[in-house]
């Protein structure tokens, strides 16, 4: 139980992460300005506010999705995906990144905690627990 109830801190606190920075992105925080000054964006063939949009949906998606348990497996891998690009474009100066990075590639390895809503649903349907994408 020690276990599940640990998993389930660690899935809400990153969903919370995801979730607080998603929605940053639509009030223009911080990290706005920096994603619009850096060349990667600006080589991009599209508008930077259009892949500032995309980061902000796809971090509340995945921070809604952990914070529930909808297919975590799956967001919690998005989420590592995630975290390696920044940490990559940052050249690994973000360093708490490579701890959220630990908590996310834990999360998509793992069995699912029991604690989340894709895991029930599943099981009153008489799937499988969440052990594949």
């Amino acid at each position: 139980m020690k276990n599940k109830i640990a998993f389930l801190a660690m899935r809400v606190s990153l969903g919370i992460v995801f979730l607080i920075f998603g929605i940053g992105k639509f009030k223009d925080d911080i990290w706005v300005e920096t994603i619009r000054t850096m060349d990667f964006f600006i080589g991009l063939p599209w508008d930077v506010n259009i892949s500032i949009a995309l980061i902000g949906i796809t971090e509340i998606l995945t921070g809604a999705a952990l914070i529930v348990g909808l297919f975590t497996r799956f967001f919690a891998a998005a989420a590592a995906a995630q975290l390696m690009g920044i940490l990559i474009l940052f050249k690994f100066q973000e360093t708490r990144d490579i701890g959220l990075l630990g908590m996310a590639i834990y999360m998509a390895v793992v069995e699912n905690d029991g604690f989340a809503i894709g895991w029930r649903w599943r099981k009153s349907k008489g799937g499988q627990d969440e052990k594949t994408f």
